[in-house]
């Protein structure tokens, strides 16, 4: 495996010229959308002290209504009604109690779809991330710091008042980048879950440091 710079992408220094992905990117098919994250780069509280850049290198896709292990299977409920509402906002939502994990909410305003952002490689803002990680004196490797949607969602200081955030809002304090090429994909089950766990709908960028465990 080389150097980490030979998986990162150089950071833009003027996040006002960022090229973001608009919502009719997010309005397309959850499985296509989950592939097309992999490789963009999240922003997150551009021009601020706590300014973090990342590179996504690992999602998963949840379909809605027809997924059994899609919090949408059961339809518009209090919690996953933003599932079916317009494309490009976050979905954000805590596991067991602790962890706060993100989504992307996909398809078209009506038709429930979401890309559960699992991992993601710093680029800017190393020192942000890893003050929100560090606990107990434990330092993680740079390339875990944002490894696994629980500690993607800490890294980036997310919680359930970033609920329904809207991703193509130019004053949003989180934005997704466009990626600026096609990276090798590596696709797999999805884990942590018990129905349709067979199903191939995670997407990773094949052999990533930042990629969490166990990699595809």
């Amino acid at each position: 495996m080389g150097p980490m710079r030979s998986w990162v992408m150089a950071a833009p220094a003027n996040s006002a010229n960022d090229p973001a992905l608009g919502r009719g990117f997010f309005a397309g098919p959850t499985h296509e959308v989950a592939t097309a994250l992999v490789g963009s780069r999240l922003l997150c509280d551009p021009g601020t002290p706590r300014e973090v850049r990342a590179v996504v290198v690992e999602v998963e896709a949840y379909l809605g209504v027809e997924d059994p292990a899609s919090h949408a299977h059961r339809g518009p409920t209090p919690r996953a009604a933003i599932m079916f509402g317009p494309p490009g906002h976050l979905y954000v939502y805590l596991s067991y109690g602790m962890h706060f994990c993100a989504n992307v909410v996909c398809e078209p305003e009506g038709v429930a779809g979401a890309v559960l952002l699992r991992a993601a490689a710093v680029e800017v803002g190393e020192e942000v991330v890893r003050a929100r990680r560090v606990r107990g004196g434990r330092q993680p490797a740079r390339s875990t710091l944002l490894s696994g949607p629980g500690n993607l969602g800490a890294g980036l200081g997310l919680t359930l008042a970033d609920n329904g955030l809207d991703l193509c809002d130019p004053g949003s304090r989180l934005r997704i980048l466009e990626r600026e090429t096609v990276v090798p994909l590596a696709v797999a089950p999805r884990v942590g879950i018990t129905r349709a766990a067979d199903r191939p709908l995670r997407f990773a960028w094949a052999g990533h440091p930042a990629v969490s465990r166990p990699a595809p």
